[in-house]
């Protein structure tokens, strides 16, 4: 039976969180693909509303006014046409935020935006929505916890703060050093784990998976185990590798 194959007449979810470079969307997507669903990555949703924010000229310490800017904007996920095949687009009022992700303007003001309680809300709420078009491989840092608490398959994704700052350094193909990388990782771990609104903790009912000696083949192999052992209908699906 080939990857076409797993799709089943039920939509179903597979929740994955984890700290920064734990690896969960290059897992999560590989994962879909197996399976022959969708990724939706939702710290795309972060973006956007930080890239909204920052094109208004809102102050990102003005969480109010933040929220109220998300509140009243449109914004909209659709099928990537992308070589992946697997990931979501994301436009805010019309207009593909996308491209604008990973500048470094939002890469560094998203943690802010994204801390914000009545953002958070506003985007678990796109979440949960978005989260009943079909199966989906969700990745975030709250999505077994808050966003879809009752998902059948919850995988805590994590690795050690060294291996995830030599990988954030990769990303970003080396324009930073890899102890600047891992202070920066550092703060970031303590501000999701600290924050009041959805704080970064694996849920009780999720596998953790240490990806720290792993490669990504194996990472995912651990993972499909995972998913197939929680989901009856594909504990039986016979991958053709």
């Amino acid at each position: 039976m080939n990857r076409s194959d797993c799709r089943t007449t039920t939509a179903h979810l597979v929740a994955i969180d984890g700290p920064v470079a734990s690896g969960k969307t290059e897992v999560g997507r590989a994962l879909a693909q197996r399976l022959g669903w969708r990724l939706f990555d939702t710290g795309v949703m972060y973006r956007a509303a930080t890239w909204h924010a920052l094109r208004n000229e809102v102050h990102l310490d003005e969480g109010e006014s933040v929220a109220e800017l998300i509140r009243s904007a449109d914004i909209a996920l659709r099928p990537t046409t992308d070589a992946h095949g697997t990931d979501l687009d994301i436009f805010v009022n019309g207009e593909p935020a996308t491209p604008h992700l990973r500048e470094p303007d939002v890469e560094s003001a998203v943690p802010v935006v994204a801390a914000i309680a009545e953002v958070r809300e506003l985007l678990v709420a796109h979440q949960q929505r978005q989260s009943t078009q079909g199966n989906l491989v969700v990745v975030g840092r709250d999505i077994g916890t808050v966003v879809l608490p009752d998902a059948p398959a919850k995988i805590f994704l994590t690795a050690s703060e060294e291996v995830r700052a030599q990988r954030r350094a990769a990303q970003m193909n080396h324009v930073a050093d890899t102890a600047s990388v891992l202070r920066a990782t550092r703060r970031r771990d303590e501000r999701d784990r600290s924050r009041a609104a959805s704080p970064l903790i694996p849920a009780t009912d999720a596998m953790i998976l240490d990806t720290s000696s792993l490669t990504l083949e194996q990472s995912v192999d651990a993972a499909e185990q995972i998913v197939r052992s929680r989901i009856p209908q594909l504990r039986g699906v016979v991958e053709a590798r």
